[in-house]
């Protein structure tokens, strides 16, 4: 999780985020990791200067978008300190020589609510500044359109991709309860970005659409934010729940995430590994294949009119999260139920959802900062939740205007 002082914000805990054998929470606060910010971006110097001794024959980029993460008034409940720790191993894993040749690394990071930098991480793991702006967050598809072009602009390859580091509350709009925290990006509704947002800004751009969005944040893993980036990307890599501070394990999964034709198994076998060895061993990532989510969506739709009315126990449903009222269940337990002893009738669902993601992992409990902290036994994982049994009063009535419940109901 990426975690904060503040019960409001959740996930990624606060750890040190130093890459040795042994690592140690920063602070005993958690923090959860929100949907999309994105930075605004009137830029205040421009180089688009490539040195020509450096040329490489690059068919890929990898695209490391790390908005601000606090509020637009103060860094409480930020991620700077271990997003630069972040940073700083995916150089070291370049600098080892364990990342793509054949791609190219251009990171946006912001280190306070005016000011970012655009930059490249080059093959010896030093860096070239490509822009700095006077914002550290942007929250319109204008603006994140603008910033895609440019990336496009200094590094055109036949393939992007997209890695996002910040806080993330899924699918729900910025500013929402229950996390005050964000869709995704900083602290307040202001420095948030909505997957929609994103979703139009990615389609509209030269980039046009993504290898794969990485979310480095937590609760992205759900099929309303799959569905609604199917069009963006071919996968979604996230996780269902709360992630610890210090992210993704950079210093092993990074040789494959840079990859120009990457092996989504082993990315989440590489998170495995790391998570079950952890010292706070609470970790849940999946793949996504987003091409599959339309034909989720048709044989959602039907088995929702099968059983339209059906009566069933919500509690008996694995939640993925730690609200009082849960938003995010997981997705393979919320049809089991929903179809009760029905599989055979059904199976065409289930194999789909083993379609749809087909790697996945997590450690036996995950955590959550909420309701004063604890872990919470895993019993069922398909790798992606859903938010259709809530009935958390804030996301009730915001779920349905959803793209996958407007295809699904």
């Amino acid at each position: 999780m990426r975690m904060s002082t503040s019960i409001i914000s959740v996930l990624r805990l606060p750890v040190s985020a130093s890459r040795k054998a042994k690592r140690t929470l920063l602070s005993a606060g958690l923090f959860l990791a929100s949907c999309l910010f994105p930075l605004l971006l009137t830029s205040c110097h421009s180089d688009d200067s490539d040195d020509p001794s450096e040329q490489h024959d690059y068919t890929n980029t990898v695209f490391i978008y790390m908005p601000w993460t606090g509020s637009q008034s103060s860094s409480y409940g930020s991620l700077t300190k271990v997003i630069q720790q972040n940073i700083h191993d995916i150089q070291t894993e370049t600098k080892n020589g364990n990342s793509d040749k054949a791609t190219r690394t251009i990171v946006l990071f912001a280190d306070t609510t005016v000011h970012s930098t655009l930059f490249e991480i080059k093959g010896d793991g030093t860096t070239r500044k490509i822009e700095e702006y006077p914002h550290g967050y942007i929250t319109t598809t204008a603006a994140l359109r603008t910033l895609l072009n440019k990336v496009a602009a200094y590094s055109p390859t036949a393939t992007y991709s997209m890695l996002i580091g910040s806080h993330g509350n899924g699918w729900l709009p910025a500013g929402s309860q229950p996390a005050e925290s964000r869709a995704f990006g900083g602290t307040s509704a202001a420095t948030q970005m909505e997957v929609d947002t994103l979703a139009d800004a990615i389609t509209s751009s030269k980039i046009g659409k993504m290898q794969y969005v990485c979310f480095d944040d937590c609760y992205m893993a759900s099929i309303e934010t799959a569905y609604s980036l199917r069009n963006a990307t071919h996968w979604l890599v996230a996780s269902t729940s709360e992630v610890m501070d210090i992210g993704l394990p950079y210093s092993t999964v990074w040789r494959y995430l840079s990859s120009t034709n990457v092996d989504y198994s082993k990315v989440i076998d590489a998170f495995g590994a790391f998570y079950t060895n952890y010292d706070y061993p609470y970790g849940a990532l999946a793949a996504i294949d987003c091409s599959k989510t339309d034909k989720m969506a048709e044989l959602m739709k039907a088995l929702n009119k099968k059983y339209e009315g059906w009566d069933y126990d919500l509690s008996t449903i694995q939640a993925l999260d730690g609200f009082r009222s849960h938003v995010y269940y997981d997705m393979g337990a919320y049809i089991n139920t929903l179809c009760g002893n029905d599989t055979t009738g059904n199976q065409q669902v289930y194999n789909e959802l083993k379609s749809l993601v087909p790697y996945k992992f997590t450690t036996p409990s995950l955590y959550t900062v909420y309701q004063g902290g604890y872990s919470y036994k895993v019993r069922t994982f398909s790798g992606i939740s859903t938010s259709d049994p809530t009935e958390n009063a804030s996301a009730m009535n915001i779920k349905k205007k959803t793209k996958w419940w407007k295809a699904t109901h």
